[in-house]
């Protein structure tokens, strides 16, 4: 498996290069409406605040403005990116399977469609100033699950079809794959992760790929295109086999 030079970007939502020159309009349209709740909101702080009597409030509270403004434009990115992916998903639905690496091929457009929507909250999100919200919080929105006490935020985890239960540990610079590119393939399968797994850094996971509760993959390992790691035991190696 390979990423081809036009699916460019290190983001869970790399996007065909073809796809999105014809399509920026879309990341430009919701860049520009996530700026109108900030423009809103500061309009309202400077009218209150810039006054005789104020200025000292005005500048006291400047560090605050700029924190609120940030997440006001990381709310806002993520609400208006919903709309839009709620719009799409309406008029097609994504789906798993095995499809053509081209603009005519319906399943392979709008998965680059729903990734341009969603480049520009995830990488808000990744500037924040307290990152782990780009897995914990932006990546469920977008219908990744994610479930309570896991510790996933150095790795890269694909924006759709992926389910992570409860306690799971990925290790740092791991790959969380809900898609694959082969030659003139493309493919998307659903990614299971069950409760309590721990899996090591710079690990990926290919489509398809189960891991059953308990189960553990030694760091630098690779599974491969559905496999499925059963319970309580550990797997290592390229791919991923039953360590002995």
């Amino acid at each position: 498996m390979f990423r081809p030079a036009s699916l460019k970007g290190d983001s869970p939502t790399p996007i065909d290069e073809r796809v999105r020159k014809k399509y920026l309009f879309i990341y430009i349209i919701d860049m520009i409406l996530s700026f109108i709740p900030c423009s809103l909101f500061e309009y309202c702080y400077i009218t209150f605040l810039w006054q005789d009597d104020l200025y000292w409030l005005f500048f006291l509270l400047l560090p605050l403005n700029i924190l609120i403004l940030f997440y006001i434009l990381q709310l806002s990115a993520i609400l208006f990116a919903y709309l839009f992916l709620t719009v799409v998903k309406l008029i097609h639905l994504p789906k798993e399977g095995i499809f053509k690496r081209e603009q005519k091929d319906k399943n392979y457009l709008f998965w680059n469609l729903r990734n341009i929507i969603k480049k520009w909250p995830l990488y808000i999100s990744a500037s924040n100033p307290f990152p782990w919200l780009k897995n914990r919080f932006t990546l469920r929105f977008f219908g990744t699950k994610i479930g309570r006490k896991c510790i996933c935020d150095n790795s890269w985890i694909s924006s759709e079809f992926v389910s992570i239960g409860k306690n799971v540990i990925i290790g740092m610079a791991s790959t969380v794959l809900s898609f694959g590119i082969e030659q003139e393939k493309f493919i998307i399968k659903k990614i299971i992760i069950r409760d309590n797994v721990v899996i090591g850094a710079k690990c990926v996971l290919l489509p398809g790929t189960i891991v059953n509760k308990n189960a553990k993959l030694s760091a630098h390992s690779y599974t491969n295109y559905n496999d499925i790691l059963e319970e309580n035991l550990i797997y290592e190696g390229h791919p991923a086999k039953l360590k002995k």
